[in-house]
């Protein structure tokens, strides 16, 4: 069943309440059932992407942040996010040029 947009909630018979709510759950439990490899330490990102310490410890605290979670000096990464996310690391906003033509 397809309810525009809209519509108004209250008008929402209990039956297409449940169906909506029903159609967002079964999309959120399919993003979570996707499988994910994980890595350990700031070694994985340095293998996985072919840098160095250094690279590693600036993508580690960039653009993979989300990818990335650490519990003092223990180091988890998310290696199926981290492959995403590196994907797409040049799209960050492009930078603003002034009115005058300089940067």
């Amino acid at each position: 069943m397809e309810i525009e947009n809209d519509r108004v909630m209250a008008t929402l018979t209990v039956g297409e309440y449940k169906e909506v709510i029903g159609q967002v759950m079964n999309e959120r439990l399919k993003k979570k059932d996707e499988e994910h490899e994980f890595g350990f330490g700031l070694e994985c990102i340095e293998k996985r992407y072919h840098v160095t310490k250094g690279t590693a410890q600036t993508y580690k605290n960039t653009f993979l942040k989300k990818a990335v979670m650490q519990h003092g000096r223990k180091i988890r990464v998310d290696l199926t996010l981290a492959d995403k996310l590196y994907a797409h690391r040049n799209d960050a906003d492009p930078i603003e040029i002034l009115g005058d033509g300089t940067l």
